[in-house]
């Protein structure tokens, strides 16, 4: 199943082994992979794990961009009985969008 753990910028320092104000700075650089929920940061730990190992991402469409795996996560959070044939399911969905 995947992993659709959310974030604070702090757990997310601390899961990178990074100072909290370089994971800030990256934050408003833009090169981590984030959401701003209100005023907070959120990140995602699988689009975190992609963004470490980029050749994990080959088990993803191409085309697959973080919004869509936060999508996902999001949907994942919403209907707690998805089984894991639903979500692979969304995942060929992905896979045949443009």
């Amino acid at each position: 199943m995947l992993n659709t753990q959310v974030l604070t910028p702090n757990e997310a320092a601390e899961y990178l082994k990074i100072n909290p104000q370089v994971l800030e700075k990256y934050l408003r650089q833009g090169v981590l992979p984030a959401r701003k929920v209100g005023r907070q940061w959120r990140l995602s730990k699988l689009a975190l794990d992609l963004w470490l190992a980029p050749e994990l991402s080959a088990v993803f469409p191409r085309l697959m961009l973080w919004n869509q795996i936060f999508s996902l996560g999001d949907e994942i959070g919403k209907n707690s009985s998805l089984t894991d044939e639903s979500i692979l399911q969304t995942i060929k969905k992905i896979r045949k969008s443009p």
